[in-house]
């Protein structure tokens, strides 16, 4: 879409392109490809901030999954030991 929007934060330059990149093609496939209107701009970079939580939850999810999955597969092996 081409547009700019200046973000103050901790995050990584990279982390942040990847955030954009992830709501803009959500706009995207939701709308017809062009400019858009200005009122908007609060939005995508509210929008922005929500991918951000997301993709934030997101890994601390996959983190979790793993490590149950890690603890399921120590059980099931002291269980099979046991009998």
């Amino acid at each position: 879409m081409g547009d700019e929007y200046p973000i103050k934060s901790d995050a990584d330059a990279d982390y942040l392109q990847k955030l954009a990149k992830y709501v803009e093609e959500k706009i995207l496939s939701i709308t017809a490809k062009g400019k858009l209107p200005q009122q908007l701009k609060s939005e995508i970079l509210a929008a922005i901030l929500i991918a951000d939580d997301y993709f934030n939850e997101k890994e601390k999810n996959e983190k979790i999954e793993g490590r149950m999955q890690q603890l399921v597969s120590f059980l099931e092996e002291n269980l099979n030991k046991e009998h």
